[in-house]
């Protein structure tokens, strides 16, 4: 288990980061903090500059930021739409498949209210003004997060390959140069892992431009 979800991991940093997404410049500069706008599109859905604001300020809230409503500019903003792309296509390719990955209230509940601490209320009451949401705009948000990498688990599986001896003698073979001879016993269980992890990515690489094809996804601030 431990494994799979370093998998998943290392697959989704490499896809967010660039890979299937692209990693085209933006045309603003840098430091430009944008207000709102249109930032990408998936079928007839519209995800704002605004939309990518309050996402990233929930997130940073789950994970105990002290400045969730810090701006973002450049490619961290990028970064953030990507991701919300990627949600808005898994969600509907879920909905194709007739798949519901269920999350509960009280996982909402956990992650906004962790810990039943005032101060944590007190921040969120100021995401959720700052943003002019209701907090059942939050557990949506967060839902479908939480829905999302629960799908994702069981689809990084299904794409992780049967890695072989043979295939491990191969890539040893075609990368001697790279190793000593006493290592090469200790380093296989990485070069296991590494194959993996290539071939997984690829075939998410693939899966998600199946996606954006089929859902029709535009991303303005990549180019």
């Amino acid at each position: 288990m431990g494994n799979r979800l370093l998998l998943v991991a290392l697959c989704w940093s490499a896809l967010v980061l660039g890979g299937a997404f692209g990693s085209a410049a933006f045309a603003a500069p840098k430091k430009t903090i944008l207000v709102n706008g249109i930032a990408a599109t998936v079928g007839k859905a519209l995800i704002t500059v605004q939309d990518a604001y309050f996402f990233r300020a929930l997130q940073r809230f789950r994970d105990g930021d002290a400045s969730p409503l810090k701006p973002e500019v450049g490619e961290e903003l990028r970064r953030t739409v990507r991701k919300i792309i990627f949600e808005e296509m898994v969600e509907e390719e879920m909905k194709s498949l007739k798949l519901e990955e269920k999350t509960s209230p009280s996982e909402i509940a956990g992650l906004l209210h962790k810990g039943q601490s005032r101060a944590r209320d007190r921040q969120l009451a100021a995401i959720l003004s700052h943003f002019g949401k209701a907090e059942s705009a939050a557990n949506e948000v967060l839902a479908r997060s939480l829905a999302v990498d629960k799908f994702m688990q069981r689809k990084v599986e299904t794409l992780t390959p049967i890695v072989t001896q043979a295939d491990v003698e191969r890539y040893i073979k075609q990368n001697q140069a790279r190793f000593r001879a006493d290592d090469i016993e200790k380093l296989k269980p990485n070069i296991v892992m590494l194959l993996k992890k290539e071939r997984t990515q690829k075939g998410l690489e693939e899966w998600l431009r199946f996606l954006r094809e089929k859902y029709g996804v535009t991303n303005y601030l990549d180019g």
